[in-house]
């Protein structure tokens, strides 16, 4: 598994897989709150949390710590994955970028 985000944008991005759509942040140390809650918006506090300054997201079998150097995913229905950069370079493209490599939704 590969752990290391070089290449990705530091905050928030968006990408197309084969058929959507989806919005990323990558988490890494570096990740403050303020951009976990707005990259979740409404869905703080009830599908993600900080607890002990850590973030969890809650999923298939309930809530689960997320480990730094993980990319988050935000499906159009609304429904998160957190992923490695195995799994994103798998099934997604590169992400969109501005000409400042900054990452753009």
């Amino acid at each position: 598994m590969t752990t290391n985000l070089n290449g990705f944008p530091a905050d928030e991005f968006a990408a197309f897989s084969t058929t959507k759509m989806a919005h990323f942040l990558p988490y890494t140390a570096k990740t403050t709150p303020e951009m976990i809650k707005k990259f979740f918006g409404a869905d703080f506090g009830k599908k993600a949390d900080i607890i002990n300054n850590k973030l969890v997201v809650l999923g298939g079998e309930g809530w689960s710590p997320v480990d730094f150097n993980t990319i988050i995913a935000r499906f159009v229905n609304n429904k998160y994955k957190v992923m490695d950069i195995d799994y994103y370079r798998r099934n997604f493209n590169d992400p969109i970028t501005d000409s400042d490599g900054a990452g753009i939704f």
